[in-house]
């Protein structure tokens, strides 16, 4: 008899109860709560979701499976029932008529199981014979002696690998504590702090090192301090940023950033990108000597005469006279030199940043050597278990396997300068690339006003905003390639004037630095906008705001900063490579000349997109 399906409703019906109790599960938290088919096996959606949101973007406006932690639809149910009782019966042979059961899965009657069994008995009645066969010709002793001889070769290879891993392992330490050394004894002749006997010391073979694995490896990535000493001494001066909001929701209404003049006061978003924000300030000594770096003494020509003679003007440097300036700052790879090919957003990056500001990202990612070294770990987890190829591409660093962010976080400095006089001014709207993922801005010289835009967590349709006002040693770390922001410039510099000389003469009035980090270098356009929304949305921007509202950024004091030059400094003196030190400056540096006593708004912008 043919299997219909009105006769097998009774039985549907019966494990419905138990199908149900089975699909229901306890939901995960910080994960969509929709439930999904898997293979007939149910289970919850894994996208995640911010804090305070049930559903992702697949999932809001439609659960066709409903809650996983709810009842299951009654088509969706009758299917599941019907996964469950299919794998229950044997499988029938393709093909068939209807008194036969045909079909694949739409039978099981006695022709079909016929079928199976004579299948079997022909095989195993050829295996039978062939075995036979190998006995009556003495094959059969050849074979157990080959595969007796191929299981202890394969024990034999399996023993040398792990000897061979074990002292892989012990080369590693090995290597990493002759660099560690290395750069200890460089340290210690640059300071002279101890004596020559000491340095000497720290170089003969077999010397063991007071630090741990982590520690060295993030000593000789340039993420931890030189030694114990200066650490304990240095500790006294950092300062502890403050978590001003957490798990905010930046958001896009379509697949790129949408120009308008006005905050909105509703919207429809597409993509949310979670995000928090933490700041503080420099200590009193430090902010007093990065304001006097030498540099910030040269007149607006030197500045200008700095820049790639074919970069563009960006919309910074459209209310002139100012200089938007793009450096590295890769302290460990190339601290004083250049960095042939390097660029961000489209403008030359290759050339070394200023001394003193090289050494404070040094110091920087020194103090944070944990917390970096969690985010690094975290975005590695989130890359490989819900990113698609084509997007492991777009964030670079092979796919995020070869990230290191002790080496790649605040990497990128720019410098935004002005002079002379200027009115009121604001700049529009607008997201930043992927660089801004991790962000740090510090003001050195004026005073700006700073505005970000976040959904509210009731209905994440209407806009909330928020003003930060920032002077002289304020920072702030967030992540502004999440979410829209905008500022605002006052006037600066007394009586306004009609036109400006040519050349104006002396320091400027407004310094501000940025720190971008190399991760996400290709989101810069809509195209790359929209393929790489979803891995922003659900994977990196989530792990940055957990990263930053759970371990704050630590401010380091001048006596990290002051460490971290003596070692860049050390480094280029022993450097063996000629192309490594980089040419003398063709700037003569006077004493500063940064105006502190007027009271200017200036502004982190990036309009590049």
């Amino acid at each position: 008899m043919a299997f219909s399906y009105h006769a097998r409703r009774d039985s549907l019906g019966s494990v419905s109860a138990s199908v149900q109790a089975r699909l229901r599960i306890k939901a995960e938290l910080g994960r969509c709560l929709a439930r999904v088919w898997n293979g007939g096996h149910g289970g919850q959606c894994r996208n995640i979701v911010g804090p305070g949101v049930e559903f992702c973007n697949q999932h809001r406006h439609k659960q066709s499976h409903g809650r996983v932690d709810g009842e299951v639809p009654g088509d969706k149910l009758r299917l599941f029932c019907e996964h469950l009782e299919r794998g229950k019966r044997p499988r029938a042979k393709v093909g068939g008529d209807a008194s036969t059961g045909g079909g694949s899965y739409r039978g099981g009657g006695k022709a079909c199981t016929d079928v199976a069994r004579d299948g079997r008995l022909k095989l195993d009645g050829s295996m039978l014979g062939r075995s036979l066969k190998l006995r009556r010709c003495g094959q059969c002793v050849a074979i157990k002696q080959r595969l007796h001889e191929v299981e202890r070769r394969l024990q034999a290879v399996e023993t040398a690998r792990v000897e061979a891993v074990a002292e892989a392992d012990a080369l590693s330490r090995e290597l990493t504590e002759l660099r560690a050394a290395m750069l200890l004894a460089r340290q210690v002749l640059c300071t002279g702090s101890q004596t020559y006997g000491a340095a000497q010391k720290l170089l003969v073979p077999g010397t063991r090192l007071p630090f741990q694995t982590e520690e060295l490896r993030d000593l000789v990535d340039g993420n931890a301090c030189n030694t114990r000493k200066s650490e304990s001494a240095a500790t006294q001066g950092r300062v502890q940023m403050q978590v001003e909001r957490k798990q905010l929701l930046g958001y896009l209404s379509g697949e790129s950033v949408q120009r308008c003049a006005t905050v909105p006061q509703i919207v429809e978003p597409r993509w949310i990108f979670p995000f928090s924000v933490v700041s503080g300030s420099l200590g009193a000594d430090l902010l007093r000597y990065l304001q006097d770096a030498p540099e910030f003494a040269q007149p607006y020509k030197a500045w200008r005469a700095l820049r790639h003679p074919e970069a563009r003007t960006t919309g910074f440097e459209e209310h002139g006279p100012a200089i938007e300036l793009i450096q590295h700052c890769k302290s460990q790879d190339h601290p004083l030199g250049p960095c042939k090919g390097l660029s961000l957003f489209g403008l030359d990056a290759s050339q070394p940043a200023p001394l003193r500001f090289m050494a404070f990202r040094h110091a920087l990612v020194r103090v944070n050597a944990t917390m970096l070294r969690h985010l690094q770990e975290a975005l590695k987890v989130a890359l490989s278990n819900s990113c698609s190829e084509i997007e492991r591409k777009q964030f670079g660093h092979t796919g995020g396997d070869t990230l290191v962010l002790g080496k790649e976080a605040f990497s990128f400095a720019t410098f935004q300068l002005r002079w002379g006089h200027h009115g009121p001014l604001t700049m529009g709207r607008h997201v930043d690339g992927g660089p801004s993922l991790l962000h740090l801005s510090l003001s050195l010289a004026g005073r700006r006003k700073f505005r970000s835009e976040a959904l509210s967590y009731n209905d994440q349709c209407s806009v909330e905003v928020q003003d930060f006002e920032l002077g002289p040693g304020d920072v702030y770390v967030t992540s502004p390639a999440c979410f829209y922001h905008s500022v605002r410039y006052e006037a600066q510099g007394g009586s306004m004037t009609s036109q400006l000389p040519s050349d104006i003469v002396g320091g400027p009035e407004t310094v501000v630095l940025h720190l971008r980090s190399n991760i996400l270098r290709l989101r810069s356009n809509p195209s790359t906008f929209k393929a790489s929304n979803r891995m922003l949305s659900e994977c990196l921007a989530p792990a940055v705001a957990q990263a930053l509202a759970a371990e704050p950024i630590v401010l380091p004091s001048l006596a990290d900063v002051l460490n971290a030059e003596a070692e860049l400094q050390a480094t280029r003196a022993h450097a063996t490579s000629p192309t490594s030190v980089p040419p003398p400056s063709k700037m003569a540096y006077p004493p500063s000349s940064i105006s502190r006593g007027r009271e200017v708004l200036s502004v982190a912008s990036d309009d590049d997109l």
